[in-house]
């Protein structure tokens, strides 16, 4: 008889031990997911719960003027942090810091109230308030280090220079156009930390060193930019103007000595400023140019051999242009005067008459020429084009407004840009407002210089400017007369447009006048306008006197010689 088997097969037992290898496995590969496929993420996780990351902004780079002068530097401050989960009392610790950071008790509790492990508490606050609270050695509260942009010339060239922010990125202004240029290159510290926030050694722990940003040297002269900037002002408050403009430029390098804006703001507070005045106007708003457009028109009949300097026109007092009566600014009898005369006493039937020998297509093609339809493509953010309409989109009285500055739009910088053109023999300039940037390494890096296209012929240059010395010794620019120079210009009073860009507001100006000097080698352009003033209406009476005091200031600052 056969004997019965000691362990009895029971499917049960087989299919429990099954069971069980599978749950092992099971466990087992999940393991080894964890430990060896995903060690990364949770070994990352880890480091989350106690490791310190910490950037380290750059010093921003410096902004000098053409002189080496500061006009943007960074100043050393102190940054106070909290890591929230370290603060065992924080109503306490409110208590003691919110006198110190001039910060409401609910805010700071607000702050430590948060799940993260690092809060800013205050940002760039003077050293000395910061040294008292680190002497307070409250746990899980730090200090560090941080640069903070200060203009030591406070409103000067302010809507030039622009600003840059808390993260010390610049905002407006050349700030921004070479932020990448200025703000240089974070760095980075690292530390690994146990509970109670102390360094763990053998930790984690790496430092890499912020790069300052490279430095700019402008072309603006401070003491050009601050003679501008005085009297302009003085300009604007006398005759109680909306605001006004001042452009000081090297007609043959196209460096701007000074770019001032009336009013201004103080750089160190530019929060509190309103928003109009921010904007740097010569470059990113646009006006009607009115009487200084004839500059351009009488270069034009020049050139295409219409006119010569001493033909004689015959003017009526007005004179109809489609549908559109034009007359002088000053009412008078019909008379005669030459091209030269037409323009040194400013008068509008002239300058039609002009513009219509020369014919749409002529005149256009010269306003093309001397930039007035494009960007002047100076180095600053925000710049608008010019505007002039195509001949085919020309109404009837078109030829009648345009050239004598009506019916189109340009920059200041585009006007200055023009006269400089003859200025500089005929050759065309392109502005710009920084000349050099200074390495990392103290090398300095020469900008180059665009070359400029022959606009008009030399002859035809040196004409206008016999004749633009005309007008401020016997016409319309006799406030504009530099003792010991001589001197060429144009007054211009230019209507302003309404808004909707259908007809005129009555009673709004902008009074300008433009030139330079010396005349036989210009050396300084200048462009004062005053815009909308209550007390007056033409450039040879608002804006002539401010550009004298300028030019001859800017003359004896750059020991330009006299020349009679």
């Amino acid at each position: 008889m056969a004997r019965k088997p000691i362990v009895k097969k029971e499917p049960r037992l087989l299919f429990l031990l099954l069971l069980f290898t599978l749950v092992f496995l099971v466990i087992g590969a999940r393991l080894v997911f964890i430990q060896v496929v995903q060690a990364k993420k949770y070994k990352n996780i880890a480091l989350k719960e106690h490791v310190r990351r910490l950037e380290l902004p750059p010093a921003r780079g410096m902004i000098y003027d053409r002189e080496g002068e500061e006009m943007a530097i960074s100043v050393e401050m102190a940054t106070v942090y909290a890591t929230p989960y370290l603060i065992k009392d924080p109503r306490r610790v409110s208590a003691k810091l919110a006198p110190l950071l001039n910060m409401r008790k609910k805010r700071l509790l607000k702050k430590f109230g948060s799940d993260t492990g690092f809060v800013y508490l205050a940002r760039k606050i003077d050293q000395k308030k910061a040294q008292k609270i680190q002497d307070l050695k409250i746990e899980g509260i730090g200090v560090v280090k941080e640069s903070k942009r200060y203009y030591p010339i406070g409103s000067l060239a302010a809507q030039t220079l622009g600003f840059a922010g808390l993260d010390n990125k610049g905002l407006s202004g050349l700030e921004l156009y070479y932020d990448k240029v200025l703000q240089g290159k974070p760095g980075q510290l690292i530390k690994e930390i146990d509970p109670l926030g102390r360094p763990i050694p053998g930790g984690v722990f790496k430092f890499s060193p912020s790069r300052s940003g490279k430095s700019v040297v402008l072309t603006l002269d401070r003491d050009i930019q601050y003679q501008a900037q005085q009297k302009l002002e003085k300009a604007v408050k006398d005759f109680g103007a909306k605001n006004g403009i001042a452009v000081v430029m090297n007609p043959k390098t196209g460096d701007i000595y000074a770019l001032a804006n009336a009013p201004s703001f103080n750089l160190n507070h530019f929060s509190q400023a309103d928003e109009e005045i921010l904007r740097n106007k010569a470059i990113t708003d646009t006006f009607e140019p009115g009487s200084t457009m004839k500059v351009i028109t009488a270069a034009a009949a020049l050139e295409e051999n219409i006119a010569q300097p001493q033909s004689p026109y015959y003017l009526p007092p007005r004179i109809r242009v489609a549908d559109r009566v034009i007359k002088e600014a000053h009412e008078r009898g019909g008379r005669t005067f030459t091209l030269s005369q037409i323009v040194s006493k400013s008068s509008n039937v002239g300058a039609v008459i002009l513009g219509i020998k020369l014919g749409k297509n002529k005149l256009y093609k010269y306003i093309e020429a001397f930039g007035l339809t494009e960007q002047t493509k100076v180095d600053f953010p925000g710049e608008v084009k010019g505007y002039t309409p195509p001949p085919d989109k020309w109404s009837g009285s078109s030829i009648g407004n345009i050239p004598f500055g009506q019916g189109l739009s340009v920059t200041p910088l585009h006007m200055i840009m023009a006269i400089s053109t003859v200025a500089n023999d005929g050759i065309s300039v392109r502005p710009r407002l920084v000349s050099r940037i200074i390495e990392n390494d103290g090398e300095t890096r020469v900008l180059k210089k665009d070359s400029g296209e022959k606009v008009i012929s030399s002859q035809t240059a040196k004409e206008m400017r016999s004749i633009l010395e005309k007008a401020v010794l016997e016409g319309t620019g006799k406030a504009a007369q530099v003792p010991g120079y001589r001197v060429a210009g144009k007054t211009g009073t230019a209507q302003k447009p309404k808004k909707n860009g259908v007809g005129y507001e009555p009673g709004k100006y902008a009074a300008s006048f433009i030139g330079f000097a010396p005349l036989r080698d210009p050396q300084i352009a200048i462009l004062v306008i005053i815009d909308e003033p209550e007390k007056g209406m033409y450039g040879g009476t608002l804006a002539a006197p401010a550009f004298k005091e300028i030019m001859q200031f800017s003359l004896h600052h750059l020991r330009i010689a006299p020349e009679k």
